[in-house]
């Protein structure tokens, strides 16, 4: 018995969520009621409040719930013993785009359509952050040409997320691991000579 209720609840879940994820490619959002909600998922309102207090609930859920596989994901990523190297780096992002390929719409609509959703960018930047610093390690202790490490950081973490916003806009134009080594030498080597200029 209790199988078929979890299996009901998730079944409803999955509905609600579909939905949501639908309308707010449509409609955006802010124009999103519960009642629409339930329409689409051909559920009453009092069902959805049975799983989600409010809007701001479900979409905090969802969010949280993505990058929480997006996270798993990035952990898994081996850690190179050289800060920053081109492994690192074409490892995490490939391992990002392929996740977002998996769960296109939703990332379209968090990040890049018009009524995108601000906090999930920037929770989903310092999961990248998170693993960058995590690859830290300085050099030289007292190297007069070491960066700061919180520019670094910020500044890859920017680039990253620049990268990952191209590529949903631009309808995946390359495949995730052309875009993960182009995106790694550019890092590397600097713009101008991973672009064959002298």
């Amino acid at each position: 018995m209790n199988k078929k209720t979890d299996l009901r609840i998730l079944r409803t879940k999955q509905s609600i969520r579909k939905a949501f994820d639908e309308l707010i490619q449509e409609k955006g959002y802010e124009a999103i009621t519960i009642q629409d909600i339930a329409d689409r998922a051909m559920i009453n309102r009092n069902t959805f409040y049975l799983h989600y207090q409010n809007k701001p609930d479900l979409l905090d859920t969802c969010m949280n719930e993505l990058l929480s596989d997006l996270k798993e994901a990035v952990v898994l990523c081996p850690i190179s013993m050289i800060p920053f190297s081109i492994s690192l780096l074409e490892t995490v992002m490939q391992t990002v785009l392929e996740h977002i390929s998996q769960n296109m719409s939703f990332y379209r609509s968090m990040l890049i359509d018009e009524n995108r959703i601000y906090p999930f960018r920037a929770k989903m930047e310092n999961i990248i952050k998170g693993k960058l610093i995590e690859g830290w390690k300085p050099a030289q202790e007292n190297s007069s040409s070491e960066i700061s490490k919180e520019l670094l950081i910020e500044f890859l973490g920017s680039a990253f997320m620049g990268i990952v916003i191209w590529w949903l806009k631009s309808d995946e134009p390359l495949p995730a691991d052309k875009v993960s080594s182009q995106f790694s030498r550019i890092v590397a080597y600097g713009h101008l000579r991973a672009a064959g200029i002298d």
